[in-house]
């Protein structure tokens, strides 16, 4: 067991307990940064998300936005998939336009111009949709537009963290399958890595209990800015 990825799991899984997203966006860059390659850092990262994001949607899964997923199964999905396969042709470093994106996106409760090209933007859903699946194939951040997206819709913090915790498990079970498919089955049966797994939904459990319920609709909102401009700012920082 290594202690840094351990305190990583455990940093970046009370994030995505929260918000439906986390582990991959910000444990992925760590990890690299700690010497691991991009492979075993999905191999590590995904289950932990996927786990933790099943646990979030078992038993809010009325409170997903219903119309908002099935576009993105039918339209990010498949994104996902043509690009990760064509992914090899891609040499194009797109993150510091993504993190710029995500700080305006973080300003948008207080700068009233802001929201409102926002919502226009959004009109185009199944456009938005596509591109988040091409860009999280290509560089693994969809997360990050995911959030993005869902955060600035009209809706309660539960159905905001629903949504986005069944569209990211869709998209870590869709990467998974990938590896599966193109590596083996074999690359996920290292004992050493299932410690890492279980912590994921250990912490859940931990912030359900003790801390999500505490925070009030407004708070939400608060935080929810706060946690878009630390990504936006870690993704620019990471080009």
């Amino acid at each position: 067991m290594n202690f840094d990825i351990l305190i990583t799991i455990i940093f970046t899984s009370i994030f995505q307990s929260i918000f439906g997203t986390g582990v991959l966006l910000f444990g992925t860059p760590i990890l690299l940064i700690l010497g691991n390659n991009f492979q075993t850092a999905l191999i590590i990262l995904l289950p932990t998300s996927v786990l933790i994001n099943f646990f979030q949607i078992r038993n809010n899964y009325k409170t997903i936005d219903q119309g908002f997923y099935k576009n993105l199964v039918f339209f990010c999905l498949p994104a996902i998939v043509l690009s990760l396969y064509f992914s090899h042709l891609s040499t194009i470093n797109i993150n510091i336009l993504i993190g710029i994106f995500l700080i305006i996106i973080s300003l948008q409760f207080n700068v009233r111009i802001i929201k409102g090209i926002l919502k226009c933007l959004l009109q185009y859903e199944i456009f938005y949709l596509i591109i988040m699946g091409v860009l999280h194939g290509l560089t693994n951040l969809g997360g990050s537009l995911l959030s993005a997206g869902v955060l600035s819709k009209d809706l309660t913090k539960n159905s905001k963290r629903s949504t986005i915790a069944i569209s990211y498990f869709s998209m870590g079970v869709i990467q998974i399958i990938t590896l599966v498919v193109a590596i083996g089955f074999y690359i996920f049966l290292n004992k050493n890595y299932f410690l890492y797994w279980a912590t994921g939904p250990a912490i859940f459990f931990l912030v359900e209990k003790y801390l999500y319920y505490t925070i009030d609709e407004k708070m939400y909102k608060n935080i929810s800015s706060i946690f878009l401009f630390i990504m936006g700012l870690i993704l620019i920082m990471k080009s």
